[in-house]
């Protein structure tokens, strides 16, 4: 019982890191895209989260050695609120979920750009591209939904197919010479 617990656990983890990560790669590709309708460099927002590390020297307009890092903390920022996502909901797909999730979203953004980043890093908090930044944030949260789907995908893989009951099958012939 305690294997398939944390089996069960594990899946729900995995789910909603897979759900957190995709959220992130298209939140990250609404906010590259809203760099080129800004008229600004895709790599504005990655180096933003790059300064966290490397201070303001990373917060260039191009692409730069630090960009990865930036990309790093994003990915592994919004994959984690995702596990934790995903151990919250576990199997459960209700009707609202997906509003449940845009609002999920919505207070990551305001607990990270209105505590969290004033004490880390102040820079995120002045040059941050508010709007889009709560925009992709409430799609991110409404990716993460897909948890339970995920879930449910992982475990029909995981689970072996099921046994014929040996009683029902007829017993095998042997032919014996003597």
């Amino acid at each position: 019982m305690t294997a398939s617990r944390s089996r069960l656990g594990l899946r729900h983890a995995l789910a909603g890191l897979q759900a957190g990560i995709f959220g992130a790669l298209i939140m990250l590709a609404c906010l590259m895209a809203g760099s080129i309708l800004d008229r600004r460099s895709i790599w504005v927002v990655p180096n933003l989260f790059a300064s966290t590390f490397f201070g303001s020297d990373a917060y260039l307009d191009r692409y730069v050695h630090t960009t990865w890092s930036g990309l790093a903390l994003f990915m592994s920022i919004y994959g984690a609120l995702g596990t934790v996502w995903g151990c919250v909901w576990r199997d459960d797909s209700r009707s609202w979920l997906t509003f449940y999730g845009g609002v999920f979203g919505l207070a990551v953004y305001f607990l990270f750009f209105d505590f969290v980043w004033k004490r880390v890093n102040p820079l995120m908090t002045l040059y941050a591209p508010d709007r889009q930044l709560e925009l992709g944030h409430i799609i991110w949260g409404m990716i993460l939904a897909r948890s339970p789907r995920y879930a449910r995908s992982i475990a029909t893989k995981i689970t072996p197919p099921a046994q014929e009951n040996p009683a029902s099958e007829e017993p095998a012939v042997t032919h014996e010479t003597g």
